[in-house]
């Protein structure tokens, strides 16, 4: 077992599970999304594939929740010939159930409404955003030498995909039996309200009711929430975005139709997003994150469309002209100051170009969202980031009187059970598999993946003192 027992008494069943198999790097395994997922493994070994992956995952599953909740999507499947066929059958259905409801729905019935319902739209969500997020076409995600890649999401929303090298894609969603729906229903939630049908006839009702009501499943299965992505390639994206030029990079992003998580930051330059306000006088936490870390804070270039300039100590001088760490953090800040709670980080090597003093208290930063009821889901490749997470995860063991450490505020620590942090392995052929990292409350996350390169540099060192000394 990765996780080792400890005195904190079970865990939460996460939000979102992910099965992998044949998807880029990644030869197989299986990662939970807690609030807190890190991942770890060498260059190239598929963390990013996995990370996108999640990014296009809880996104499609949120577009599933808005467009159930709206009316939109009831007056479009009311048009497909396919939704009308049901009527007759549904009107049957209606008619006999008795006055109070209740009926279960025949299985045949209830399965097939659920794919024109809740499969279809949330296949069409998923691959188009994988397709986006990816930037590239779906064929091309398969793992070198498979034919086809399968991906397992399971939690309270459950649905196999599979994707073929030729391109082709499919997703299966397991749905929920259904109620029959009420004798003499005349309307269908749109928006929150009851509103009048059209003149089609019972068997529409009887349809839409049974459609809302798996819909409805859905909303409830669905974790709520937006997600942001910060990639690692944003360090040059708004250095250029500040000293090239923003009107053409905003320009080839919305004309040649660009896609890609460093395509979509780009896109939020464009629109000119400020940062935070400040409330009584003090930034916001997102947008306090820079100041935590590195001592200033982020503000509007005075000129240049959306470009970032950095304040400090009365200063203020173009986010191009500032340190590396101050260009690679401050998106990750903005990106922060926009979130609430439910909503998720995706975040590439936050740590890139920092002090590891500086780490450390970005890591505790990271905490810090989860304590607000954000998911943060990251990668790293530095010993001194997992090391300050693996003491943050130990601090939970304690109560709060406890964790008065200096440096330390009252939101920064995670517990055990909020944490699932994942290897990535190289194996035979190219190949990588996933496995979780062994972590507890009390010994925090194991340090193993960086100990071996430490280990290894230090017999290194000891075979060049014998040499200087022969």
């Amino acid at each position: 077992m990765a996780r080792k027992a400890n005195r904190a008494s079970g865990r939460e069943r996460p939000d979102i599970e992910l099965e992998i198999s044949d998807f880029g790097p990644i030869a197989g395994g299986r990662i939970a999304l807690r609030p807190l997922t890190v991942l770890v493994g060498p260059n190239n070994s598929g963390k990013t594939y996995a990370s996108v992956l999640a990014h296009s995952v809880i996104s499609a599953c949120a577009d599933l929740s808005a467009v159930a909740r709206s009316g939109y999507w009831a007056g479009a499947l009311l048009e497909s010939g396919e939704f009308k066929g049901l009527s007759a059958r549904a009107a049957r259905l209606a008619a006999s159930a008795n006055g109070g409801g209740g009926d279960a729905v025949p299985r045949d019935l209830s399965a097939k409404m659920h794919d024109c319902t809740v499969r279809r739209l949330f296949e069409g969500s998923l691959l188009s955003r994988m397709r986006h997020n990816f930037g590239s076409p779906l064929g091309d995600l398969v793992r070198a030498g498979s034919k086809s890649s399968r991906i397992r999401i399971g939690g309270p929303l459950v649905a196999d995909v599979a994707i073929s090298r030729r391109g082709s894609a499919a997703v299966r969603v397991a749905h929920r039996a259904a109620r029959a729906p009420r004798r003499g229903a005349g309307g269908a939630a749109r928006n929150g309200r009851a509103v009048g049908l059209p003149a089609q006839g019972r068997g529409h009702a009887a349809l839409l009711d049974l459609a809302a009501e798996i819909a409805g499943h859905a909303v409830a299965a669905c974790p709520g929430g937006t997600s942001h992505y910060v990639p690692a390639a944003r360090s040059g994206v708004v250095c250029a975005y500040g000293a090239l030029a923003p009107g053409i990079l905003a320009g080839l992003h919305h004309g040649a139709g660009t896609a890609g998580t460093v395509s979509d930051l780009v896109a939020s330059l464009a629109r000119g997003r400020s940062p935070a306000p400040a409330r009584n006088g003090r930034p916001r936490r997102g947008t306090g994150m820079v100041s935590d870390v590195l001592g200033g804070r982020v503000a509007r270039a005075r000129t240049g469309a959306g470009a970032l300039s950095y304040a400090h100590m009365g200063e203020q001088v173009p986010i191009h002209r500032s340190s590396a760490g101050v260009v690679a953090t401050a998106p990750l800040a903005l990106a922060a100051a926009g979130m609430g709670p439910g909503d998720t980080l995706v975040v590439e090597e936050p740590e890139a170009h920092l002090h590891p003093k500086s780490q450390a208290v970005l890591a505790r930063r990271m905490a810090g969202l989860v304590r607000r009821g954000m998911r943060v889901i990251l990668s790293t490749h530095s010993a001194f980031f997992l090391a300050q997470l693996s003491i943050l995860v130990r601090a939970g063991t304690l109560a709060s009187s406890g964790r008065r450490i200096p440096g330390y505020g009252q939101h920064d620590y995670v517990t055990d059970d909020e944490v699932a942090p994942y290897a990535f392995r190289a194996r035979t052929g190219g190949k990588h598999d996933i496995s979780e990292i062994e972590h507890s409350g009390d010994e925090g996350i194991s340090q193993d993946e960086f100990v071996d390169v430490a280990e290894s540099m230090s017999r290194e060192d000891f075979l060049i003192d014998g040499a200087l000394e022969g």
